[in-house]
């Protein structure tokens, strides 16, 4: 049996699961609506940790307007509705997924979802402003949207009134509903069943039901959670050595091989430097370690590296951990190509074919895929420290204070 389909077992008995009447004639499991969009667990555990996301980011009640936020989790949902005009994920409607995620299912296939009018936008993802209607109940939603547009009071209203021995033409000008509406309101022919009290949850029970639903799912697939959680940190909150404390840039701007987006841009345009107060503090030693294993001669000649070899000196290991690489050391013309030109993750670093071995001059290393940058500028002045490192940065963190904004 489901997992998830044995967690809302129970509340299927006594009907309470669904926010509408029903007979439960045509359940499904949260897993079958998943299947049937094609959707891979990676997806799930995404779609699932949006709703635990949207909960702290918006809270329960408002709504969750997806372009009202720019974080990465909701990089799977397409906010362009030039062609569609609901909330599509991977391609799919999200609105059944959405509904699932709730604990509500489709009873029928007369039955489509419907978002309630309290908030307009079209991106939405708050389970609670979504239900499982008929045709009807689509047309009314529309009309509560309007000004002085009908509501299941008003109807109930014309529907007594004319009971009663009212003329349609007075109650459609009571109620300010044009006569034609009216006349099928009060014939029946129209929203017919709209005047009936639909049964909700409770929202701490409807709230409990959707949050089992992601836990339960999130516990199900624990490799995928654990990818989930390292993308988002390294979309998010992972730094590259350029980062500068409040500074823009450099930071939660990757590619699929690690490299820092932003600092190909600068690559592209030529940067080549050989400056360790280009980098913060936490990065200093580290860096000025490096070049200090490295043989610096004129701008145009090799730089040989004197630091550690293996294998017979056929190679270089220089220590600089990665967060895309599973060991603590690289190649040095490697390092000295992050820490010379910018960041490139697990892209492999190659010196000309005439330099010396582990050639670590930043104007000698290429990467054969960035065939369409620019070549490296003059390096101009190599500088290995600034005198004092620990009056330099007290002084930095000082002007920061003084004028916010700047970096620290």
């Amino acid at each position: 049996m489901d997992e998830i389909g044995s967690v809302l077992k129970p509340l299927r008995r006594n009907g309470s699961v669904l926010p509408y009447k029903s007979n439960h004639t045509h359940f499904m499991t949260v897993s079958d609506v998943f299947l049937y969009a094609e959707l891979t667990p990676a997806d799930k555990i995404a779609f699932a940790k949006s709703f635990e996301l949207c909960q702290k980011i918006f809270g329960r009640t408002n709504c969750w307007c997806l372009r009202e936020s720019s974080h990465p989790a909701f990089s799977g949902f397409a906010l362009d509705t030039s062609h569609h005009k609901t909330i599509r994920y991977k391609g799919a409607d999200a609105r059944p997924l959405i509904l699932a995620m709730s604990g509500q299912f489709q009873p029928d296939e007369s039955h489509v979802a419907i978002r309630k009018s309290i908030c307009n936008s079209p991106h939405c993802l708050n389970p609670s402003h979504y239900y499982w209607g008929t045709k009807a109940e689509v047309a009314l939603e529309g009309q509560r949207k309007k000004k002085n547009g009908l509501t299941p009071e008003i109807i109930c209203a014309l529907q007594e009134g004319r009971k009663q021995g009212k003329r349609v033409l007075d109650l459609s000008r009571q109620y300010k509903v044009p006569y034609h509406t009216a006349r099928r309101i009060c014939a029946g022919e129209t929203y017919e069943t709209q005047n009936e009290i639909k049964k909700e949850l409770p929202v701490d029970e409807f709230w409990g039901i959707t949050n089992t639903i992601c836990e339960t799912l999130v516990a199900r697939y624990p490799r995928e959670e654990r990818d989930y959680r390292l993308s988002i940190h390294v979309a998010n909150e992972l730094e590259c050595p350029w980062y500068r404390r409040g500074s823009p840039g450099h930071k939660g701007n990757f590619g699929l091989m690690g490299e820092c987006l932003d600092c190909l841009e600068e690559i592209k345009n030529g940067r080549c430097a050989v400056d360790v107060t280009n980098f913060d503090l936490q990065w200093y030693w580290q860096v000025k370690r490096f070049w200090e294993q490295v043989e610096i001669r004129g701008e145009d000649e090799c730089w040989p590296w004197k630091g550690s070899t293996r294998r017979n000196n056929c190679e270089s290991i220089a220590y600089f951990p990665s967060p895309f690489h599973s060991g603590k050391t690289q190649s040095a013309s490697r390092v000295a190509f992050w820490l010379g030109r910018g960041y490139t993750g697990k892209y492999k670093v190659f010196t000309r074919p005439e330099c010396a071995s582990f050639c670590c001059n930043p104007k000698h290393l290429t990467i054969r895929e960035f065939k369409d940058m620019l070549p490296p500028s003059k390096l101009g002045e190599i500088k290995l420290n600034h005198g004092n490192v620990f009056e330099y940065y007290r002084d930095r963190k000082a002007v920061s204070k003084e004028q916010p904004g700047a970096a620290q």
